[in-house]
């Protein structure tokens, strides 16, 4: 989080998970990669996912990157990994994707982080595509408010 942005932070979370972190604008600040929808080598991330399961059924796919720690599975992202240059890494790294309207950017609290306090743990820094299925947790009721109202600038990024 204190190396330049586009650096990859990778950390242990309960001793045994890993969390995929990307550092950006300035020192301290970082963005959790919290889920993604996958699209290649969905076999491979099948076989990385089921090494820590009890159970042998098969995954859907939108169960498969559904978490920070589940997508640092799928993709066998692990310590190895951090502090890599994901601008010029061969590893691991980052592509254009398809622009997203502001308008279908849900903007809610983040999840787990209550021991934070009150006041960050309430702030509107958990950011997902609308209706997507591919994310943990769904936040309704930010999905309902901007059904019903237009979006302003949230001076948050």
């Amino acid at each position: 989080m204190f190396l330049p942005p586009g650096t990859a932070y990778v950390y242990t979370i309960y001793g045994m998970y890993f969390c995929f972190n990307i550092s950006s604008r300035e020192e301290g600040s970082a963005v959790l990669i919290r889920a993604l929808e996958p699209l290649q080598n969905i076999s491979v991330m099948q076989t990385f996912r089921s090494v820590k399961r009890k159970s042998s059924a098969v995954l859907k796919d939108k169960d498969l990157c559904n978490g920070p720690s589940k997508l640092c599975l799928a993709f066998n992202i692990d310590k190895q990994l951090n502090k890599m240059d994901l601008c010029t890494s061969n590893d691991l790294w980052l592509e254009d994707g398809t622009e997203m309207p502001c308008s279908n950017i849900i903007a809610c609290k983040r999840i787990g982080i209550d021991s934070a306090g009150e006041e960050w743990a309430n702030k509107p820094l958990r950011f997902y595509v609308k209706d997507c299925v591919y994310v943990s947790v769904r936040n309704k009721i930010a999905e309902n408010l901007l059904k019903t109202d237009t979006v302003q600038d949230l001076n948050i990024l």
